[in-house]
């Protein structure tokens, strides 16, 4: 599973400088430069772990796939891929195996990215992401 560390060392790793500016509309993005990936972090107001967390990994998800775009690109291709970074952060994050013990164990979102450091909204995401795109059993998905 992983966490604010690991994704700083898969960056540093994978030769992807991580920067910090204001970019308080935004949070975070990423981008490419003559071959080399940068992810940029907000500075100018404090975020959680869980939220530093879930923005390094969301843009991770674009440095290792190479899924960049501009203004000019379509919005359904800029959606894809989001969504694809969305997805490389769940499975890195929240485990699927994970994920639906803690649900058998009765735990809720806030719990459950409690104890993953991640956020509630992520934790949704995957269950959402594994519900639809993983060959889960009904036992697996219901207990």
């Amino acid at each position: 599973m992983g966490t604010r560390a690991d994704f700083y060392k898969v960056a540093a790793e994978n030769h992807v400088e991580v920067l910090r500016y204001p970019m308080p509309i935004i949070g975070s993005m990423s981008t490419e430069v003559n071959g080399a990936c940068y992810i940029g972090l907000d500075n100018s107001k404090p975020c959680t772990y869980a939220e530093e967390q879930a923005r390094i990994g969301h843009e991770l998800g674009h440095c290792l796939y190479g899924g960049f775009y501009s203004m000019a690109t379509p919005f359904d291709i800029v959606e894809r891929h989001e969504v694809r970074a969305d997805h490389w952060y769940i499975r890195h994050a929240i485990p699927k195996q994970v994920l639906f013990d803690l649900l058998k164990q009765g735990r809720d979102a806030d719990e459950i990215a409690e104890l993953l450091d991640t956020t509630e909204e992520y934790v949704r995401r995957a269950y959402y992401y594994y519900k639809e795109n993983e060959d889960l059993t009904e036992e697996e998905l219901y207990g």
